[in-house]
């Protein structure tokens, strides 16, 4: 059984599938953690749009309200936790550190040369993350 579930999420279609796989996983007794990563990238002019860190915090927040709506009307125990920074080494230090026993993630599907130029968050965490990841397509 799963006792914390760390749920990466963004607002993207993927992220909301990933969200339904997670509350299929979940006992009554699981805790899930909605988690999602304001990108240090580009933060000054997301922040200067913003006014004040608050309001982006705010703004980030509504494009997850799909996530969030879901897993509140169906599973009872789980928070929404939101931090800046690098996605991938974010979600992997997060789960190393709180000890979480299930990473869930969606993919972007990138295809081979993407993924070489950009990089992957679902491929960062699940070599990074010290617990089994759980990438949704």
């Amino acid at each position: 059984m799963y006792k914390h579930i760390l749920l990466a999420v963004d607002g993207s279609e993927n992220s909301l599938r990933a969200a339904q796989d997670a509350v299929k996983i979940a006992s009554e007794e699981s805790f899930i953690e909605l988690f999602s990563v304001i990108p240090t990238e580009g933060i000054t002019s997301q922040a200067v749009h913003a006014g004040t860190l608050d309001n982006l915090e705010a703004e980030y927040a509504q494009k997850l309200t799909q996530e969030q709506e879901y897993i509140q009307a169906n599973h009872p125990n789980f928070k929404l936790t939101i931090v800046h920074g690098p996605a991938g080494r974010m979600i992997s230090n997060y789960a190393n550190d709180k000890k979480v026993d299930l990473v869930v993630i969606g993919c972007r599907g990138l295809n081979p040369m993407q993924e070489m130029v950009f990089g992957s968050v679902s491929t960062y965490v699940t070599k990074n993350a010290n617990c089994s990841t759980l990438l949704v397509k």
